[in-house]
């Protein structure tokens, strides 16, 4: 798929084959303990926290974000870090990295694989933007839940974004954390909720720098870089 803009995307994603989707039966990985590498460092990921599957979202930025290294600023913020696997690449390749997440286990177990991989980086307890009040990036990466379901259980939190909600709050919110030049990037899919995505994007100019499509399974991802429209 290489169209332009999401508006020409087909979204014929059917809501109650959620159940039996790869991305949705993919959260029982996240019952375990288990170890990742990625991009040649080691990721400890406790139960519950997301793990950098082989189809994880992680993956899929990682590819997107490497793909296009040159262009990332140099100060970097990671909104819901999970085990840190994303900020703590980026920090190793030079970038001055923050991570956050509103979970305390996330925080300590982005914390103990930075000093795993003895990297330095900044991490933080945070619902989005709580804790780096004042502050400006020149990337902001926010690896947002794609389906657009209800949360019915603990573990559906890292997986699921109802109503495009949190999605929509991220994008309200994150203009007043990005410097002149600075830019979000998010992962958006066929899964999520279509009119509140747009919407949400409707007041930023964005770019489309990376995406997959599963064709078996009907559903697309892309990366996207966006600036605000307007001066903050």
């Amino acid at each position: 798929m290489n169209l332009d803009r999401l508006e020409d995307y087909p979204w014929v994603y059917d809501p109650e084959a959620l159940a039996l989707d790869p991305d949705y039966v993919f959260l029982s990985a996240h019952r375990t303990l288990d170890a990742y590498e990625v991009g040649g460092l080691k990721f400890i990921c406790p139960p519950g926290i997301y793990h950098p599957t082989e189809f994880s979202s992680t993956r899929f930025l990682y590819r997107g974000l490497f793909n296009d290294l040159p262009k990332i600023g140099q100060r970097v913020l990671e909104i819901g870090a999970g085990c840190g696997a994303l900020g703590i690449c980026l920090a190793a390749a030079g970038r001055e990295v923050t991570l956050v997440d509103v979970d305390p286990q996330a925080v300590e177990c982005t914390s103990t694989n930075a000093s795993l991989n003895r990297i330095n980086v900044n991490v933080l307890q945070s619902d989005l933007f709580e804790a780096v009040s004042g502050q400006t990036f020149d990337l902001i990466l926010f690896n947002v839940p794609l389906l657009d379901k209800p949360v019915e259980s603990n573990l559906e939190v890292m997986a699921c974004d109802p109503g495009g909600r949190l999605f929509s709050r991220f994008m309200r919110e994150a203009r007043q954390h990005l410097t002149a030049d600075g830019e979000v990037c998010v992962t958006v899919s066929n899964l999520g909720h279509r009119e509140e995505i747009l919407a949400a994007l409707a007041d930023y100019i964005y770019r489309i720098v990376y995406s997959e499509y599963y064709a078996s399974d009907n559903i697309w991802k892309c990366m996207l870089l966006a600036r605000p429209r307007i001066s903050r």
